[in-house]
């Protein structure tokens, strides 16, 4: 019984640390995203394409 919910407690904190490491990951990539949009950001064609 005792291993029963010590298995349970590690699949709850293996899930747990999976979610922050995805949470993490996607807050990662929104800022490297911001970054790059806001380096970019008037950085286009000076001249209009006619």
């Amino acid at each position: 019984m005792i291993y029963a919910i010590k298995g349970r407690i590690d699949v709850f904190y293996q899930m747990a640390e999976a979610g922050m490491a995805a949470y993490g990951a996607a807050a990662g990539v929104a800022i490297a995203l911001a970054v790059v949009c806001f380096a970019l950001r008037g950085k286009g064609h000076p001249e209009p394409l006619d």
